[in-house]
């Protein structure tokens, strides 16, 4: 029984070697949503539209997404408590946000979770926080985590994606939906965004304990959450949408585990990016692993990269929307992902910011009105006027030879 057990033991960790407890870890990349906020902008007749009803401005992190945020923080410590020094260093760690409110302060209650002072680091025994360097830039000049720097190709790739039959299907079985959303919300509801839009603001009412119309409910929340769910997949519906909408970002971190595999000098272990549900979204639709969900306040993604006893680096991705964190599957990898398939899979959604630039411009192809049948039909009426065109051309050539061969000039005529 004894040698029994001992083989299975052995055949166990020689086929699932422990690779994610016992190979290196080299680096992580975390990307969270912000904590709890109140509705970004309540419609016209909602009866909670006051901002007495709230505890903070409209948009903003309430406390309990502060605390969601410092708790996130105090799991990734736990998490990597092996990994990443107690002691805070700028060496260790970089921290982005979008510009907005609620992610920088969702980055500051989640960094006092991660980096509680300890030792030599305790500047004033009362508060029990450092303060630590969050980078941002404006959200019209992010490419890479809030994603909204103009791009006119993406802009003109989603309009032909919402025009193609299967979007204008759905527009079509929602028309009774929308046309009630529209009398009793008082704005108008055209769009899966927009349907999203109040479906999120009846989400956080809910979760607020307060009482829904009676209008609402009888389409909250089973008429509207997959329509809502589908929408988070939109923006990257497609393997050029996803390019242009979340590939500079994993241009980034593909850079990041690049330089942390070759040893460059001062690369850090973490690099934490603090952004919203859009962009939790984008991230896992992007690379196929989205389950069509409205990612929660806090949801994580985790890219850890190893490396094994050969020195050879893989990813482990994870994604964390409840307790606990759950790997994903970057088909077709294993889920311990060589760093070479990770970079060769995500390649087409990949690019770089100076790439993307280029790639965002519009040239005339890319407006061009119409499809391959429009362009067959309209390609047949050109070379059926050329052709007459021609035909009419000959004709009058051919006129003018047989006239000038049948004319005879009199003896005393003048040349005209």
């Amino acid at each position: 029984m004894k040698r029994s057990l001992h083989i299975f033991l052995t055949i166990f960790v020689t086929i699932f070697g422990a690779e994610g407890a016992e190979d290196e870890l080299d680096a992580v990349v975390a990307i969270y949503r912000h904590g709890d906020r109140t509705p970004v902008k309540p419609y016209p007749t909602d009866p909670y539209r006051n901002a007495s009803f709230w505890p903070v401005d409209f948009g903003q992190l309430t406390n309990r997404g502060k605390l969601e945020q410092l708790e996130l923080g105090k799991w990734l410590r736990n998490r990597y408590q092996n990994f990443l020094p107690i002691l805070y260093s700028e060496k260790d760690i970089y921290v982005r946000s979008t510009d907005v409110d609620r992610t920088l302060m969702s980055a500051e209650a989640n960094l006092a979770g991660l980096y509680p002072p300890v030792s030599k680091q305790i500047w004033d025994k009362e508060i029990k926080w450092q303060p630590i360097p969050i980078h941002t830039v404006p959200e019209t000049e992010d490419a890479i985590l809030s994603a909204k720097k103009p791009c006119p190709k993406y802009n003109l790739l989603q309009q032909q994606l919402f025009k193609s039959d299967y979007f204008r299907n759905i527009t079509h079985r929602n028309h009774d939906l929308y046309a009630y959303l529209t009398r009793y919300s008082g704005t108008t509801i055209s769009t899966l965004e927009t349907l999203e839009f109040l479906y999120n603001t009846f989400l956080i009412e809910t979760l607020y304990n307060y009482t829904l119309p009676d209008w609402v409910l009888k389409v909250y929340p089973n008429k509207l959450e997959p329509w809502a769910f589908l929408s988070f997949a939109t923006q990257t519906y497609t393997t050029e949408l996803a390019r242009l909408k979340t590939g500079p970002f994993f241009s980034e971190i593909i850079t990041y585990f690049k330089d942390v595999g070759s040893k460059k000098a001062d690369v850090p272990k973490f690099r934490v990016y603090s952004a919203h549900d859009t962009t939790i979204a984008n991230v896992l639709n992007a690379m196929g692993v989205f389950e069509y969900h409205s990612p929660p306040y806090a949801s994580t993604i985790l890219f850890e990269l190893r490396k094994r006893s050969n020195g050879r680096n893989y990813v482990n991705i994870f994604y964390k929307n409840t307790t606990e964190a759950r790997q994903l599957n970057l088909k077709p990898c294993d889920v311990n992902c060589d760093l070479a398939d990770f970079i060769a899979v995500l390649k087409p959604i990949t690019v770089s910011l100076s790439e993307w630039e280029e790639e965002c411009k519009l040239k005339w192809s890319y407006s061009w009105p119409l499809n391959l049948q429009g362009n067959i039909i309209l390609l047949s009426i050109l070379m059926g006027i050329i052709l007459m065109t021609t035909g009419i051309i000959v004709g009058l050539k051919r006129v003018k030879k047989e006239n000038e061969a049948n004319y005879v000039q009199l003896p005393n005529e003048e040349y005209a």
